[in-house]
C-alpha cells in the first residue's frame, strides 16, 4: 500500500494526487487529507483558512521527517502560499491570477496533434519494422533447426558412430 509522503499514511486509492516525482519516476503521492490542505493553503481565499492550512502542514511535516525532495517541495509551495496569504491580508492580492482562462487541459493543442507526414512514416517505419522482423524469425529457426541438428549429431556421434 503506498503512503503519503507527507504524513505517511496509507493511500487506499490507485488515483492519489502527485505532490512530484522524484529522480528514477517514484512519485511522491498525498492522502486526501495532504492534498486538501496544500489546496487551501496554494489556492485558497480566506486569509485564516491560508494560515490554518500552512500551520497544519509545517507541523505534520516537521513530525514525520519526510525525505528531501518531498521537504524542498513542500517548502516553497508553503513559501509561496504564505507570501500569497500575505497579500491577500493586505487586500492586494489580484486573484485573477489563480483564474485559469481559456485552458482546457482535456483538448491536445493543435501544434502537438500528429500530422499526416507523421502518420505516413509511422507506417512506413511499421511496414520495414515487419519485414525485418520476418527476416530475423527467418535467420533465427535457421539457426535453431542448425543448432538442434548440431546436438543431434553430436549424441550420435558419442554413443551410436
Amino acid at each position: 500500500m503506498a503512503k503519503c509522503c507527507i504524513c505517511k499514511k496509507g493511500i487506499e486509492r490507485d488515483d492519489a494526487p502527485v505532490l512530484t516525482m522524484g529522480g528514477v519516476g517514484n512519485a511522491r503521492l498525498l492522502c486526501d487529507g495532504c492534498a486538501e490542505l496544500l489546496d487551501v493553503a496554494t489556492e485558497g481565499r480566506e486569509y485564516a483558512e491560508i494560515k490554518e492550512a500552512i500551520e497544519n502542514l509545517t507541523s505534520t511535516i516537521t513530525s514525520n521527517d519526510p525525505d528531501g525532495l518531498t521537504f524542498s517541495t513542500v517548502s516553497s509551495l508553503l513559501i509561496d502560499a504564505s507570501k500569497r496569504a500575505k497579500a491577500i491580508k493586505e487586500g492586494s492580492y489580484d486573484f485573477s491570477l489563480d483564474e485559469t482562462e481559456g485552458e482546457d487541459y482535456d483538448e491536445i493543442p493543435e501544434e502537438l496533434l500528429e500530422s499526416e507526414e507523421d502518420i505516413e512514416k509511422d507506417k512506413a517505419d511499421e511496414e520495414k519494422n515487419k519485414k525485418f522482423d520476418k527476416v530475423y524469425n527467418y535467420v533465427l529457426i535457421g539457426f535453431c533447426i542448425g543448432f538442434a541438428i548440431f546436438v543431434i549429431w553430436k549424441i550420435l556421434d558419442l554413443f551410436v558412430l
